[in-house]
């Protein structure tokens, strides 16, 4: 059983994910220890998280929809 709170006092709208595609900063965000993660435009919450860069996430989003 999942549970999600895309409307959560404590994630707040940039971190629920839900529609971030729709907006001016897009799915990805920086997290405080420098590394970045791509959130999830559908569902709400961290897709993919753990990269270097925004590039490097940037290409894991054009490698996903290339297929």
């Amino acid at each position: 059983m999942s549970y999600s709170q895309p409307n959560s006092p404590f994630l707040g709208p940039a971190k629920s994910g839900k529609g971030c595609a729709d907006t001016d900063q897009g799915c990805i965000r920086a997290s405080g220890d420098g590394t970045y993660y791509i959130l999830n435009n559908k569902k709400g919450g961290i897709w993919r998280s753990g990269f270097a860069s925004k590039d490097a996430a940037k290409k894991q989003i054009a490698a996903i929809h290339s297929n």
